[in-house]
């Protein structure tokens, strides 16, 4: 490739191309980022009725009397805690996603959890745990129990219980899954985190989730990201093939406009010989003597 050639390669085409495939790949991986995180997190229907909310009236049925908040669960919290289990089974899904408020929050639980004794909730969050335990209290012998953190309650968790696992729905102490619940409120149960002594409401309900949609390969956007990183590794190795050529092949070229040659032209040796300095006896180099 000659001089010209070189520099019309830098000045073209090849460099603004470059970053132009720069822009178009870090703009498709944005997109791309955002597709996977929406369809990562699917939207769960949260409907809210028109209109101002029901007053609450919570439970004053005699087994919530023995029940106890900011202390473990315990034999005196059973009776209440059977009477929920079997009030979930009678309401049915529908229903008791119907009955769940809305408007009840983590602080109006822990400020007056007697307020609320019994009463459906409903909370849209995230289980970060779920475990499962043998329990008598429920005719198929298991209990689940999910640790779930809504936006609301700023990491301080729900401890959710509930009889059915959705289909899928994976089981460990470390969970990141987007969720419903609607259950009715049985106290604040006291844990600890560590050293550091804490409560967390106790909802016994059911639990919702939607299992995210199987891959199904490659996409649009992942091809176009693809096609413009094969074209960007091209055109960045071109211009760092032609950019080292460049660099090496000038110093041949200077050595080559600056080599003597043994052919003169006559008029440049004429220039030569006026501007020559002359001698002591005044005559110019190579001219004989008066």
């Amino acid at each position: 490739m000659s001089e010209a050639e070189t520099r019309k390669f830098f000045q073209g085409s090849e460099l603004p191309r470059l970053f132009v495939l720069v822009v178009i790949m870090i703009a498709g991986m944005v997109l791309l980022w955002q597709w996977v995180g929406y369809k990562s997190e699917p939207e769960i229907p949260d409907p809210v009725a028109a209109g101002p909310p029901p007053p609450i009236v919570p439970d004053k049925a005699p087994a919530f009397e023995s029940v106890r908040d900011k202390a473990p669960l315990a034999l005196r919290d059973t009776a209440a805690f059977d009477l929920l289990l079997k009030r979930v089974r009678e309401a049915g899904p529908a229903t008791l996603a119907a009955e769940g408020r809305r408007d009840v929050l983590f602080t109006h639980l822990w400020d007056r959890p007697e307020r609320y004794r019994g009463v459906p909730i409903h909370i849209l969050g995230t289980a970060m745990r779920v475990l499962t335990y043998e329990s008598k209290f429920t005719p198929k012998g298991r209990l689940y129990e999910a640790w779930i953190g809504t936006h609301e309650s700023q990491h301080h968790p729900y401890i959710c219980i509930f009889e059915d696992l959705p289909p899928g729905f994976r089981i460990g102490p470390n969970v990141s899954e987007r969720v419903v619940f609607n259950g009715y409120f049985l106290k604040l149960m006291s844990y600890q985190a560590g050293d550091v002594p804490r409560a967390a409401p106790v909802l016994i309900g059911r639990l919702g989730w939607t299992a995210p949609a199987p891959a199904r390969g490659p996409t649009g956007v992942t091809w176009m990201i693809l096609g413009v990183g094969v074209m960007f590794t091209i055109s960045l190795f071109r211009w760092i093939y032609y950019l080292r050529r460049s660099l090496k092949a000038s110093p041949a070229r200077a050595m080559l406009r600056d080599r003597p040659v043994e052919d003169i032209a006559p008029e440049d040796l004429a220039a030569w010989l006026e501007s020559a300095p002359l001698d002591e006896s005044g005559h110019g180099p190579d001219q004989p003597g008066h």
